[in-house]
């Protein structure tokens, strides 16, 4: 499994590259475009060039393109699926020119749900008839707020099939624990799995987004911790990277960052529950 993070790109792409070697990741995930905003700022093709000629040299992937927060794949406000629906589609496409592997989505928010998980099902499927893989779109579990679709595996599995295009899945702990799936324990991980293998397949689990969780079992609140310093804790972690089926391509982590120093403790972490080297990065 090889791990990375999620880093910036203010200034440049090229920028979370350099970032990635200096922390020593293997694998890097990024935002293409504000994640909080709608508006569209153009990538030039030569930094377009320059990003993808870095990213061979230096051996880092898989890349991890992740949609932004914006959009809201299972809307149903006609305005609002329309201009989620041609994000996805742009951002998707640029994710290809830079030669990207994944990217990550959320099912999105509705009420009620069975519309919400068609709608989603339906914008995908225009996403990836337009712009097939690579990159794999991966649908993300979510920690259930509000009306937040994709807490339940079951959901994400109806998703999948009624798109009925080639999707994966990307497994985000801290989402889990506060979703009620108990990773910290053997019985939890069991569950959780048995689940996503009744509906979408273990095959499907191509990452795992690394994350504490601040929020309790089953809160449904979404906070992200650092390694070892929330509620699933380093046994947690221990125990849940211990069963043989959690062998995705990646892990990424999106740990808070307050300091430099907290980017190297997660990754040392990682690689300590993961049984790498702390010197490799192979």
């Amino acid at each position: 499994m090889r791990l990375g993070f999620h880093l910036s790109i203010a200034g440049s792409l090229s920028l979370a590259l350099r970032q990635a070697r200096t922390l020593g990741c293997q694998a890097l995930q990024i935002f293409v475009q504000n994640p909080r905003q709608w508006q569209w700022r153009p990538v030039a093709a030569a930094q377009i060039r320059e990003f993808v000629t870095a990213r061979r040299e230096l051996g880092i992937g898989p890349l991890v393109i992740h949609l932004g927060y914006l959009p809201n794949l299972a809307a149903g406000e006609a305005r609002l699926y329309r201009r989620s629906r041609e994000r996805l589609l742009r951002e998707l496409a640029l994710a290809r020119e830079l030669e990207a592997d994944f990217l990550v989505c959320h099912p999105g928010h509705a009420w009620p749900e069975e519309g919400g998980l068609v709608r989603a099902a339906r914008a995908l499927a225009q996403a990836v008839a337009q712009v097939p893989p690579p990159p794999l779109v991966l649908l993300e579990n979510t920690a259930g707020q509000g009306r937040e679709l994709g807490w339940r595996l079951a959901q994400l599995g109806d998703i999948l099939e009624k798109s009925a295009v080639p999707l994966g899945l990307c497994l985000d702990t801290a989402h889990a624990y506060a979703a009620g799936y108990d990773i910290r324990r053997g019985a939890g991980v069991n569950r959780l799995l048995g689940e996503i293998a009744q509906g979408p397949g273990v095959s499907r689990i191509k990452l795992i987004h690394l994350n504490d969780s601040r929020g309790g079992l089953g809160s449904r609140v979404d906070r992200h911790q650092q390694l070892g310093q929330g509620n699933i804790g380093l046994e947690g972690f221990r125990e849940f990277f211990s069963h043989p089926l959690i062998n995705p391509e990646a892990v990424i982590m999106e740990t808070p960052r307050r300091h430099r120093a907290d980017e190297w403790h997660n990754l040392l972490v990682a690689r300590t529950l993961m049984g790498q080297s702390l010197l490799s990065l192979n």
